[in-house]
Order: C-alpha cells, then sequence, then structure tokens
C-alpha cells in the first residue's frame, strides 16, 4: 500500500510539472514571458543559495561570503562550467577557513 502511495505521488506531482510543457506550445510564448522564464531558474537558486551563504560557518562570516563571491563571479564570466564554480567555491572556503 506504502509503495502504491508514493508511487500515486510521485506521478502526480510529474504531472503537474510536465502538464505545463505539454500544454503550451513554444510558438505561444512571447519574447517578454520567454526571457521571465529563462532567468526563472537562476532567480530560484539565488532566493535559495544567497541566505546560506551567510549561515556557512558560526564562527566565520568571511568563509561563506568568499565563497559566495568567487561562484558570483564564476558564473557572471559563463566560461566555467557548474563543477569548475562549485569546486572553486568549496577550494576557497577551505582556504578562508584555514587561514
Amino acid at each position: 500500500m506504502t509503495i502504491l502511495l508514493i508511487l500515486a505521488m510521485g506521478l502526480i506531482t510529474y504531472f503537474f510539472r510536465a502538464a505545463p510543457l505539454l500544454l503550451i506550445k513554444e510558438s505561444q510564448v512571447e519574447k517578454k514571458s520567454s526571457g521571465f522564464l529563462d532567468h526563472l531558474p537562476l532567480a530560484v537558486l539565488s532566493a535559495l543559495t544567497v541566505p546560506s551563504i551567510f549561515y556557512v560557518d558560526k564562527d566565520s562570516l568571511w568563509v561563506g561570503v568568499a565563497a559566495g563571491a568567487v561562484s558570483v563571479i564564476l558564473v557572471l564570466t559563463k566560461k566555467v562550467p557548474l563543477f569548475g564554480v562549485i569546486a572553486a567555491s568549496v577550494a576557497v572556503a577551505v582556504l578562508v577557513k584555514i587561514v
């Protein structure tokens, strides 16, 4: 019974995520809406990430600030892959913590 409930919840969740993609054709999306939708993942990621930057380490605020600054700079250059941004941010956080 539990497995059926989990599968049903998964299907319902998938339906609500996939329905807008199936119902709206690409030609119906206006340019303003398209620009908004292009920047939506970055906005959501920023809203989730920025507050946590200041709570990385209770003892030192600079660990999160330095790692966040490095990640923002690397993301804005748009030439570094996501794994590179993560690795550089972690490396900077470790270096600041050590120093």
